[in-house]
């Protein structure tokens, strides 16, 4: 792929990100806010659940719970409206000649727009607490997310191609996720005979990179990080791969 080619698939991206973006606070009174809003009467939630009801007080649980619930609504809304983005955008698929995997990317794009605001917020409050983040383990974990979400995201998508119960199943799939994910409890508390689920569970290990990065620095552990983003650079690779050789097939399914 040439260099003018590269430049207009970035700019397709980035138009539709930022289309993305504001069709999210379009019609709406509160607009932006309501991405700081609905994760801090979840974290009030869960944070009572977990210390009222379970016992489990403290700055640092609070403050995983927040990270936590910050980070699902990013993820969950990111892979949601992903999964159904080729029959969305229909049109486009059918009319437009462009390499396929930029539609569910621009959706994670997009939903990452929204997440930046709750994450100064957070980061404020992170900082307020004095809790100064690892700041090359976090840009790291960033990139770790962007590239592992985009790579489940375009697998969704073309799942949903072919099997339209995917969307269905994904929004149920994600409410199990989350209780099994380490967010609203400490991995510590997961019984050993159950623990071999969050060690399958990609976002177990991407709460525990943006735990340690924000709150526990001295636990980084580069050589996993960088692990990750191998492994989840050489998924999206393959199904960058895979989407292009199956774009017909996926024109004529939509």
């Amino acid at each position: 792929m040439n260099t003018k080619a590269i430049s207009r698939n970035l700019y397709i991206l980035y138009t539709l990100a930022h289309l993305k973006k504001k069709a999210n606070i379009r019609g709406t009174f509160l607009g932006y806010l309501w991405w700081i809003i609905e994760p801090m009467m979840l974290i009030a939630l869960y944070s009572y659940v977990v210390g009222m009801i379970f016992g489990h007080r403290g700055v640092d649980q609070i403050l995983m719970i927040a990270i936590g619930v910050t980070l699902w609504k990013w993820w969950s809304s990111s892979l949601s409206t992903a999964t159904t983005s080729f029959r969305r955008y229909k049109g486009i698929v059918c009319q437009v000649k462009m390499p396929l995997p930029i539609l569910p990317t621009s959706e994670v794009f997009g939903e990452s727009y929204m997440f930046c605001f709750a994450y100064l917020l957070l980061q404020t409050v992170l900082l307020f607490l004095g809790y100064i983040p690892d700041v090359f383990a976090l840009v790291l974990t960033f990139a770790i997310t962007m590239v592992s979400v985009s790579a489940l995201s375009l697998f969704l998508a073309m799942l949903n191609v072919f099997v339209r119960d995917t969307a269905f199943l994904v929004g149920f799939g994600l409410r199990i996720l989350f209780y099994i994910t380490p967010i609203i409890y400490p991995a510590s508390r997961v019984p050993e005979s159950f623990r071999f689920l969050i060690e399958l569970n990609p976002f177990a290990h991407l709460i525990g990179f943006y735990n340690n990065a924000l709150i526990y620095t001295d636990k980084v552990n580069y050589t996993n990080m960088l692990y990750a983003l191998f492994v989840s650079s050489l998924a999206l690779f393959i199904l960058n791969r895979v989407c292009r050789r199956i774009t017909p097939q996926i024109i004529r399914n939509v």
